[in-house]
């Protein structure tokens, strides 16, 4: 009898208790149940303790994980993982009812890849998401890069850590990055696959906008990424421009929030250019 592959969800958290519920809450409501879920708990002492009694279902490990940031939480609980796949949600994004069902059937479609990506959605929506797959390039990776769309074979990335100076939480000015950096390291040993029937569901910046703190971050983490995988000129412009481009558009679609937003974003990547 053909052995089913183990899902390894390793999720770090942090100040968001009611998401991280909602997420745990879709975790049960899968499809496909052969799963390890992994929580990095860089709250403050106890702050989850009571989850094991409340999701006793799942088969569910809460690992304290004092060193700050993402990136530090998610080193830790890798090499916990013992699936076949690994993802790595964020504790503010959860799952269609079939979501590891479709990674699961995108995997078999494409043996070669190392990595399948999903389809972000803000809404649930009344039916899948529809669409081709498609090979993903290096340039690819920053279109909807997110690490909460990411699943990767074990395999490939048994060895691969993230960045520790990427990503919220490090103290130092790259609030972002650590996701798209894993990704094109993954993209270097095996192809990644872009699979619209994957559904994950996250909040918009539509609906809430960041703050000018955070703005500021991503786009330090945005460029320092840039610059570290030796990207093309013509594209690191081009990452500059595109909110300046967008703003209009926005402002006559959304209102004024969202063109101050990608003002704010055009400002802090230009600022972040050079540095």
């Amino acid at each position: 009898m053909k052995e089913i592959p183990l899902f390894s969800l390793l999720i770090a958290t942090v100040r968001r208790r009611t998401e991280l519920e909602k997420l745990l809450f879709t975790l049960r409501q899968q499809q496909y149940q052969h799963i390890q879920i992994i929580i990095a708990d860089q709250n403050p002492p106890s702050s989850l303790e009571d989850l094991h009694a409340q999701f006793s279902d799942l088969p569910l490990q809460i690992i304290p994980v004092p060193d700050k940031g993402v990136s530090q939480a998610r080193n830790a609980i890798i090499p916990l993982a013992e699936g076949s796949y690994i993802a790595f949600p964020d504790d503010d994004c959860w799952y269609a009812p079939d979501t590891l069902a479709q990674v699961a059937e995108a995997f078999q479609r494409h043996p070669q890849a190392g990595t399948v990506m999903g389809k972000s959605i803000d809404a649930s929506p009344a039916s899948p998401s529809c669409g081709q797959d498609a090979p993903v390039s290096q340039i690819g990776t920053f279109k909807h890069g997110e690490t909460y769309l990411q699943f990767f074979r074990a395999e490939v990335v048994k060895d691969l850590r993230f960045d520790p100076r990427l990503g919220p939480g490090t103290g130092l000015p790259y609030g972002c990055g650590e996701d798209t950096d894993y990704l094109l390291e993954a993209h270097k040993r095996a192809p990644v696959w872009r699979c619209p029937s994957i559904r994950v569901f996250h909040p918009s910046p539509d609906t809430h906008v960041p703050s000018d703190a955070k703005i500021a971050s991503y786009a330090a983490g945005r460029m320092f990424l840039l610059k570290k995988h030796a990207f093309p000129l013509w594209f690191r412009c081009a990452n500059v421009l595109y909110p300046l481009c967008m703003l209009p558009l926005d402002a006559l679609r959304k209102g004024r929030k969202a063109a101050r937003y990608r003002w704010r974003m055009f400002v802090e990547r230009l600022r972040h250019f050079s540095s």
